[in-house]
């Protein structure tokens, strides 16, 4: 069995695990995630789409979108904007840096709170949005979260006394 085959069934049985997870429990409320797309191909905007198309298709999922107009893939992506009124905190921020597009970054980050601060609803899907996000993804970057890379780390402390994450 070739290693994409093994990838791509691993995704599956996730996906599918965490949809009769989410089906099981009809009170638990949907995670809450916002993409953030710094990418500027068309390849890379048709793989966008794809990954908030996939997570959506998953039902425990609330994706909202963001572009970001960035001159580097460190610039704060969020900077100079606020959340909406009465739009809430995010549980999640996915950023897909700028550099996906020429290979100068090989990481999508996923901004949280520390990994033992987070409910346990929140903490089980991080692996399937890691495990979408690389396969969507592949071959040109893979999911690194707050116990990976100091990035996302520092991006939720600004993020969460703006008011974007919880």
């Amino acid at each position: 069995m070739s290693r994409r085959s093994m990838v791509v069934g691993w995704t599956c049985v996730l996906v599918v695990a965490a949809a009769l997870v989410v089906s099981a429990q009809p009170d638990v409320e949907p995670i809450r995630v916002l993409v953030v797309d710094e990418t500027k191909t068309f390849n890379s905007t048709m793989r966008v789409a794809g990954l908030v198309g996939a997570l959506r298709s998953v039902g425990m999922f609330d994706v909202g979108v963001a572009l970001a107009n960035v001159a580097s893939s460190y610039d704060d992506p969020l900077a100079e904007r606020t959340p909406e009124e009465g739009e809430g905190a995010y549980d999640l921020i996915v950023i897909l840096p700028r550099g996906l597009d020429d290979g100068s970054i090989g990481q999508i980050w996923i901004v949280s709170n520390g990994l033992d601060q987070l409910t346990p609803v929140v903490a089980g899907s991080l692996s399937v949005l890691s495990a979408v996000i690389d396969e969507v993804f592949a071959g040109i970057g893979e999911a690194t979260d707050v116990s990976e890379d100091l990035w996302p780390c520092l991006l939720w402390a600004v993020y969460s006394t703006k008011g974007w994450i919880r």
